[in-house]
């Protein structure tokens, strides 16, 4: 049977890589897309409310739409669809999609992570006050695995609250699969990059791909095409402050106090 499969993450962890990749491995065998949909998702309305039809119609109509797209893709082929926007409608797509819905689930350390999207103003107040702030999670959303930060949230620091975004997703992807309904896969993306480890070969193999696209796959041609940097340093050493976040990081592998400042500070600090 043809499938449809979700990578679930928060972003800024390798899925523009991942899509080009897997396109190139997967030729004609499957549809590859990255960010179809983009914002229009709505993830966050979506992750309490679970189902598109209690959106507002115009953003109703996009997603539904968007499925039945997928459902006509999968007559003719597989489908694989990378990108942040999809992470909360992932359970509605999968009763959407019964049987056929598959979740490689890519996590990344947090503190690059939080650094990554804090370079793409995250949570960072607008240089204009009529301009919109960019803000992907609050603790006052429905659905939200971290409500008491609903009192602290006005204190946090934008790279805090990227934390608390990376953790609100990957806290939910731990939740789809413990509950044991999907074919599920997780993936770290640091390993994704190291030809000693298997991660690559793994998603390979379960999207049912050829082993042989592996050998053809070029890990040092990583792919991003919205590269930033920040003209502060962060303080990265702040999730320490937050035990729930670093309980997280641990359950998917992670320490979350060990990462190399100086590297950070190579990759997202301004340098005149």
């Amino acid at each position: 049977m043809r499938a449809a499969t979700f990578v679930l993450s928060t972003g800024r962890c390798g899925t523009q890589w991942l899509a080009e990749t897997i396109a190139d491995a997967a030729g004609d065998r499957a549809r590859v897309e990255h960010e179809p949909l983009h914002n229009d998702y709505a993830p966050r309305r979506m992750l309490g409310a679970n189902d598109p039809a209690a959106l507002e119609p115009r953003q109703a109509r996009k997603v539904i739409a968007h499925a039945e797209a997928i459902e006509r893709e999968l007559a003719a082929r597989d489908y694989l669809e990378t990108g942040h926007p999809c992470w909360s409608s992932v359970p509605w797509l999968a009763r959407r999609l019964a049987g056929r819905v598959r979740v490689v689930h890519l996590v990344r350390h947090p503190v690059p992570t939080a650094c990554s999207w804090l370079s793409h103003g995250l949570f960072v107040p607008p240089m204009l006050p009529h301009l919109p702030a960019k803000e992907f999670i609050a603790p006052s959303d429905a659905g939200v695995s971290f409500p008491e930060y609903r009192e602290a949230w006005p204190a946090l620091s934008p790279f805090e609250k990227c934390l608390v975004y990376w953790a609100e997703v990957n806290a939910f992807g731990l939740r789809l699969e413990r509950a044991g309904e999907l074919p599920w896969l997780r993936v770290r993306y640091e390993d994704l990059f190291d030809p000693r480890r298997d991660a690559l070969a793994r998603v390979v193999k379960f999207l049912g791909l050829p082993d042989e696209a592996v050998a053809r796959i070029d890990r040092g041609a990583q792919v991003d095409q919205h590269r930033f940097a920040l003209g502060q340093w962060p303080e990265p050493e702040r999730i320490a402050r937050h035990p729930r976040i670093v309980a997280v990081a641990e359950e998917l592998g992670y320490r979350a106090g060990e990462f190399a400042a100086d590297q950070l500070a190579a990759r997202f600090l301004l340098r005149s």
